[in-house]
């Protein structure tokens, strides 16, 4: 259900998370005031303010923990994709000092980049996939550097480097892909909802004698927690919309396949 709800698009992931939290903020209060065990709440009076703090805390503390994750793999996201775009710009700079293999090579690299972003990144952003498109236009430019005659014009050491820039292209491609293919872990999300939802019922708790106090007190809780859970959704997975990492890196090196 939280993965169902998190793979919502972001108009309907905000409308989804107001109407749930605003809903559940309407049924506690019916459950203080109005429902048959209302007398029992009702003569329950002198839960203080620190009862609801005490709560509050542990899903504050549980709201930063979620957001450094969720940021940190919007970091992670970032740097694949700008490490990949790198290496792919160092390993034309290596094949332009050699002219019979330079343009061969940056033909492979244009058509990796063209690949990546014309179907690699809607594949990402709609099934989280890599392109078969993308994955033969990497073996291609592998197979070229592998070649008897590219390798009889590069010495050891530079044919070193530019095997090495090809595995960290591979590699951040990886990354990138499992990036947009997963969601931050779903025990934490399952420990914010559940601290969201206990502190509305401490504050519900807290006001048990003041009915227009306790409804104004937790819808505005209400609004405040489904506000923070919609950017943390939001954020969640770094390639869709409206936070999304962009692939303007990769697709500056796609332009050369165009002309």
């Amino acid at each position: 259900m939280i993965e169902a709800w998190l793979d919502f698009p972001f108009w309907l992931e905000i409308l989804a998370t107001l109407l749930f939290w605003l809903a559940s903020a309407a049924l506690l209060w019916w459950f203080f005031q109005r429902s048959p065990l209302a007398p029992f709440w009702r003569n329950s009076p002198g839960i203080v303010a620190p009862y609801f703090s005490s709560v509050a805390v542990l899903f504050a503390l549980s709201v930063g923990f979620m957001g450094v994750d969720i940021w940190q793999r919007a970091d992670r996201a970032q740097q694949a994709v700008l490490q990949e775009a790198s290496h792919l710009k160092l390993l034309a700079h290596f094949a332009n000092d050699f002219d019979s293999t330079a343009p061969a090579l940056n033909e492979k690299i244009c058509a990796y980049a063209k690949a990546v972003v014309e179907q690699e990144w809607p594949a990402m952003l709609q099934e989280g996939a890599a392109a078969p498109a993308a994955e033969q236009a990497l073996y291609n430019m592998m197979a070229l550097l592998l070649t008897p005659a590219f390798t009889a014009q590069v010495d050891a050491t530079l044919r070193r480097e530019m095997l090495s820039a090809f595995n960290q292209i591979r590699q951040y491609r990886i990354n990138r892909i499992q990036l947009s293919s997963s969601h931050s872990h779903l025990g934490k999300w399952a420990l914010v909802l559940f601290l969201g939802f206990m502190t509305q019922f401490a504050i519900g708790l807290v006001q048990l004698d003041k009915p227009r106090a306790q409804a104004i007190a937790i819808s505005f809780f209400s609004i405040a927690l489904a506000v923070t859970l919609i950017l943390l959704a939001g954020m969640d997975q770094p390639f869709t919309e409206p936070f999304a990492v962009l692939d303007t890196p990769i697709a500056d090196l796609a332009q050369c396949a165009q002309h």
